[in-house]
């Protein structure tokens, strides 16, 4: 087997490799952090509204997510994303001292940056709890999508993977815990019923639904 990766570490080692690239994210503060993490829980446990990214090709699944929601949270007001990332672009946008495009006439003070995507660090974008957590965004060199995507494969992607999860689970411990206990009261043992119910109004067969269940099943886990 021969991996292109291989290249690049025989003149970077690996872990060196990790590390700088870890610390060339542009994190949102602790400070900003916390304060917004006890607003989003306010909203989500007070009618909201949050929001969740699009589901399926062009969105067109979303309603699947929409219906599982109104079955799980009746007590939520959940939301697609207009543009599927719009409200997370809008959040680091406002809270970071960093733009990915500034309007120079309105001297915002903000530092244009480039080759730096928006990411969620854990994922997880059909998730209310994550999709606007200020702790699981993040500008991300868009180099590291090459290590972390979904299309990364290998001995190398594996072991990025795991150094870069275990990294982030530790910076974010205390806010990994308390989403974890929320999923544990809020979802639960209440996931299953939940998924049958919306299979049922929406007269998919087991077959048919069998994607969508695996994939709310990972959107709602624990980190």
């Amino acid at each position: 087997m021969r991996d292109a990766y291989d290249v690049l570490f025989k003149r970077y080692e690996r872990e060196e490799f990790i590390k700088d690239s870890i610390d060339a994210i542009i994190f949102i503060s602790p400070g900003e952090i916390e304060k917004h993490w006890k607003q989003h829980k306010a909203l989500l446990l007070n009618n909201g509204p949050v929001y969740i990214r699009g589901y399926g090709r062009d969105a067109k699944k979303t309603d699947l997510f929409m219906a599982l929601y109104k079955n799980l949270f009746p007590e939520m007001t959940i939301l697609k994303d207009s543009s599927n990332n719009a409200q997370p672009t809008k959040l680091i946008s406002e809270i970071t001292p960093y733009k990915k495009t500034t309007d120079d006439s309105k001297k915002d003070g903000k530092e244009r940056i480039q080759n730096y995507q928006i990411s969620h660090l854990f994922g997880r974008t059909k998730n209310p709890f994550l999709f606007t957590a200020a702790w699981n965004i993040a500008y991300v060199p868009k180099y590291l999508d090459a290590f972390t995507g979904h299309e990364s494969q290998g001995e190398h992607s594996k072991a990025f993977k795991v150094i870069f999860n275990d990294i982030l689970k530790a910076r974010f411990s205390v806010y990994v815990d308390d989403y974890n206990k929320l999923i544990k009261t809020h979802v639960g043992g209440k996931l299953e019923e939940a998924l049958d119910k919306t299979r049922k109004d929406a007269k998919n067969t087991i077959r048919k639904f069998a994607r969508f269940r695996s994939d709310a099943k990972h959107e709602l886990s624990e980190i």
